[in-house]
C-alpha cells in the first residue's frame, strides 16, 4: 500500500500517499445510524459525541468506572488525513466537541485521552471519528 511520493511537494496529501483508496472492513454508514439510540453527550450542526458500548477487537477490556466516547463527523470525511486546510470550521468543531464533552463528564478533573486511529488495519470504519477515552489507570511502571 503506497504510491511514488513526489517529495518536491510542499503539502502532501492521502492521495499522494495511496496507492489507491484504502479498504475499509466495515460498510460507510450514515453519523445518525452509527449513534443509533446511544446516550448524546454533545451535538451541534458538524459533530455528535455519544457513549459508545461498542469496543474494537483491538481494543482493550474496559474497567469498572471507564468513560468511552466517540465523536463522528456528520459531515462525511473518511480519516483524519483527509481534512484539508478547507476543513477548518469541522476541525474548529471536533476540538470543540471534545472540549463540550469533556466539560459535561467532569473529564478535565480526572483527565482523559484523545485516539484517532488513521487507515486500516487500526481504523475499522470509513467515517472520521475520534475517540475519547477516561477512567482506566494508567499501565504501572517496572520497578527498577
Amino acid at each position: 500500500m503506497g504510491g511514488v511520493i513526489d517529495d518536491t511537494k510542499e503539502l502532501l496529501n492521502a492521495a499522494d500517499v495511496l496507492a489507491g483508496p484504502p479498504q475499509w472492513p466495515k460498510e460507510p454508514k450514515p453519523w445518525g445510524k452509527l449513534v443509533g439510540d446511544n446516550d448524546v453527550v454533545f451535538e451541534d450542526g458538524k459533530v455528535v459525541v455519544f457513549h459508545d458500548p461498542v469496543d474494537e477487537a483491538h481494543e482493550s477490556a474496559r474497567t469498572p468506572g471507564e468513560t468511552r466516547l466517540t465523536l463522528l463527523s456528520k459531515k462525511h470525511v473518511h480519516s483524519l488525513l483527509d481534512l484539508g486546510v478547507h476543513d477548518d470550521g469541522l476541525a474548529a468543531a471536533v476540538l470543540n466537541g471534545i472540549q463540550q464533552a469533556a466539560y459535561r463528564l467532569g473529564l478535565e478533573k480526572t483527565g482523559f485521552e484523545v485516539r484517532a486511529h488513521v487507515y486500516p488495519p487500526l481504523q475499522h470504519r470509513p467515517e472520521l471519528a475520534f475517540q475519547i477515552r477516561a477512567g482506566k489507570p494508567p499501565k504501572a511502571k517496572p520497578s527498577a
